[in-house]
């Protein structure tokens, strides 16, 4: 009876053993596979500073020079009610009712989603004397989209390099046994851009030459943005 335990031990690690190298001995190979897409963007997100100003001897108001731009945006076909929005809630703003010679200053986020408004905007920023404007984002409306398929791609590559890997010896892979998306790689860039003659206006992210009021935006210049992708697979060998 004392014997029964250690026959069990000796059949269950027989067991293990021969299970082991079952699992070792199925074959397989280990491949990766890359994608990328270049997209360019249709979305762009500026952040324009109004500074308070002194002009003809009275001070011009961030309150009236907002309302002047929300009008001039609407002109120009964009959306303030949507679209136009202060750039951070603690974002500075001094509304100096004592002290006269100290002037106030408040940043906007502005999302413009047609690329033809751009243009109209630079020079609207220009007309409307707005101290500064930059280009802080851009992306694309179906972003999400680009990058499903991108790692599909991604997958479909690391399948073919196997196929082909194992052709050359005569086999082919079977089913997937293992699939990981590796880091992912995305590179955003943003508009190269538009110079301005405006002197109070400076656009970090923009340079562009020769522009004037009548382009209509076909001639500005992008960076596009880049989706890259890794996905690491291991196939079984059949």
């Amino acid at each position: 009876m004392k014997k029964l335990p250690i026959i069990l031990v000796l059949c269950l690690l027989l067991a293990a053993i021969s299970f082991s190298q079952t699992v070792t001995e199925k074959r397989m190979i280990e491949v990766s596979g890359s994608a990328e897409t270049l997209i360019t963007p249709n979305e762009f997100t500026f952040k324009l500073t109004i500074l308070e100003r002194m002009e003809k001897k009275e001070k011009l108001t961030i309150e009236t020079q907002e309302a002047s731009l929300r009008s001039e945006l609407s002109r120009i076909g964009l959306d303030p009610a949507k679209d136009l929005s202060v750039y951070d809630i603690s974002s500075r703003y001094i509304p100096q009712k004592k002290v006269r010679d100290v002037l106030g200053s408040k940043d906007y986020s502005l999302k413009v989603r047609d690329i033809s408004k751009i243009a109209p905007l630079i020079e609207l920023v220009d007309r409307l004397n707005i101290s500064k404007l930059d280009l802080i984002d851009t992306t694309h409306s179906e972003l999400t989209r680009f990058r499903r398929e991108t790692k599909m791609e991604a997958i479909k590559a690391a399948k073919e390099k196997a196929t082909y890997l194992l052709g050359a010896i005569g086999e082919r892979p079977g089913k997937p046994v293992f699939v990981k998306e590796l880091d992912e790689e995305t590179a955003r860039l943003t508009l190269s851009g538009v110079n301005s003659n405006s002197s109070n206006t400076f656009r970090s992210n923009i340079t562009t030459s020769n522009y004037s009021s009548s382009d209509s935006g076909s001639d500005l210049s992008f960076e596009q943005i880049k989706l890259r992708f890794v996905i690491l697979a291991k196939f079984e060998i059949e």
